[in-house]
């Protein structure tokens, strides 16, 4: 609105938001698509990636200021400067699997065979923590480090024998390769989490801006929670994806904000399991490295944990 020709009656906050484009991210879209961003006073440029390793290249450079990504992702920025977590997104387990050919049933079924993953992803852990259910490691088998599309590709193909990752890849495989079904899902084993973060200087500027980005967020979570079907049209029509494959996969996600126990407990272990390959320099320092205190303003309930406990 404006007022006699002249400048707008109020300025919005210009924001830029990095996210992934798979539906983990489904709420960011659907807070962009309903208003509730710009409700907030908030113009948001929201740019999706296709891999998080181009999406946290970019916010290194400086190019965006908050950041949506993967757990390990998200670990390892915090620990570089580079950003600070400010609330948890989305978790799930039974999306997250490994695929085998259809004669393997078990760990031990796997030694000496070809295992696809990205090396220092939660995929990685995966296979730990399948491996070690019958006391084994990584060096037990032929650990190969692909794409998600060549996982598929090199299974359907049969220059694999296994491969740990995320649906639709997973999906994908066991419907178009002959020989291929789902070994396990990660239930029980590791929790795949997404988490927001922004840069330490944004958040020290624009304190008002982050409180207004999460109120948003929020929203955006509560809309896919109680309207998937919805969520997901909104999702698919931003991404250029089929909400009809993708439905199952948002009804199998947990959005939701709260930092939990739960939440500590599963970064700390993938921490701990990074730390030992080298991958991360050391534990989460959760008093540095997370502030929750813009979480607890929208809504205390959503902090059900003391940082670091």
């Amino acid at each position: 609105m404006q007022l006699f020709g002249g400048a707008p009656a109020y300025a919005q906050d210009k924001v830029r938001i990095f996210s992934g484009t798979d539906e983990h991210w489904v709420q960011l879209q659907v807070a962009k698509a309903r208003g509730f961003f710009a409700k907030e006073g908030l113009d948001v440029e929201l740019t999706v990636f296709t891999t998080g390793a181009t999406a946290t290249e970019a916010f290194r450079a400086g190019r965006g200021d908050f950041i949506s990504a993967g757990d390990l992702p998200s670990a390892a920025m915090w620990k570089t400067g580079a950003a600070i977590g400010i609330a948890p997104m989305s978790s799930d387990t039974e999306i997250f699997g490994i695929i085998s050919t259809k004669g393997i049933n078990s760990p031990k079924d796997l030694r000496g065979k070809k295992v696809a993953t990205r090396m220092g992803s939660t995929g990685e852990f995966l296979v730990h923590r399948y491996l070690a259910t019958a006391g084994m490691t990584a060096k037990d088998v032929n650990l190969i480090d692909l794409a998600p599309p060549e996982m598929v590709i090199s299974m359907v193909r049969g220059d694999i024998d296994a491969f740990a990752w995320l649906a639709p890849f997973t999906t994908r495989a066991v419907t178009t390769g002959k020989n291929a079904k789902l070994l396990t899902t990660a239930k029980g084993l590791a929790n795949n989490r997404i988490i927001m973060s922004v840069t330490p200087s944004f958040r020290d500027k624009n304190p008002e801006a982050v409180r207004k980005v999460l109120r948003a967020v929020r929203q955006g979570t509560e809309f896919t929670r109680s309207n998937p079907e919805e969520a997901t049209k909104i999702w698919a029509s931003a991404v250029q994806g089929k909400p009809e494959q993708s439905l199952p996969v948002v009804r199998l996600i947990a959005y939701d904000m709260t930092f939990s126990k739960a939440f500590i407990a599963d970064m700390d272990e993938l921490a701990k399991f990074m730390v030992q390959k080298g991958a991360l320099k050391g534990p989460i320092n959760w008093q540095k490295e997370m502030d929750t205190s813009f979480l607890r303003t929208v809504d205390a309930k959503l902090v059900a944990a003391s940082a670091g406990k």
